[in-house]
């Protein structure tokens, strides 16, 4: 048994700026530009550095898992965008977060609500009203492999989100 970590992003603001785009075409709005790579700085600050990255296809939360990714410095290969975590059902996020390369230790999801308030509450010991846009929460569970994530044996370690570190 070793340590895994991850960590669920709700993707950063989004615009609505353009009624005719389609909602997985939607890109960030200035607050979503501001807080995104805000969060990804805070994030590799106090230590929550992934080594592999899932995110949601939608451009909205490609964009924001790319912050993250360019402060951890990850390379390419450690980025994957799977189409079916958006729009989808927690255990959809749940399947592709078992198909991460075991070599990962700390994993970070990107992608949408209300699935991801439904994730963090799904951990052990947590109730999250609402995870805001950009929000993070951090879990770590003791497995070799993440085909055996599930997130009931999951401890909770941390909830961070914008309005934390602004005023």
């Amino acid at each position: 048994m070793e340590v895994k970590q991850v960590c669920f992003v709700r993707h950063a603001k989004s615009s609505w700026d353009h009624p005719g785009l389609r909602d997985f075409d939607r890109p960030l709005n200035d607050r979503g530009l501001r807080d995104a790579p805000m969060m990804a700085a805070k994030m590799v600050a106090a230590g929550l550095i992934p080594d592999y990255i899932i995110t949601s296809g939608a451009k909205r939360a490609k964009t924001t898992a790319g912050y993250f990714m360019h402060a951890a410095k990850l390379p390419d290969n450690r980025f994957e965008i799977n189409d079916d975590i958006y729009e989808a059902a927690p255990e959809s996020v749940f399947k592709a977060l078992r198909k991460a390369p075991d070599d990962a230790d700390f994993v970070f999801v990107f992608g949408h609500n209300p699935t991801f308030t439904y994730i963090a509450n799904s951990i052990a010991g947590v109730h999250i009203d609402n995870v805001p846009t950009c929000g993070v929460v951090h879990a770590q569970l003791y497995i070799s492999s993440w085909k055996d994530f599930k997130p009931e044996i999951a401890g909770f370690i941390g909830f961070h989100y914008p309005k934390q570190y602004t005023t």
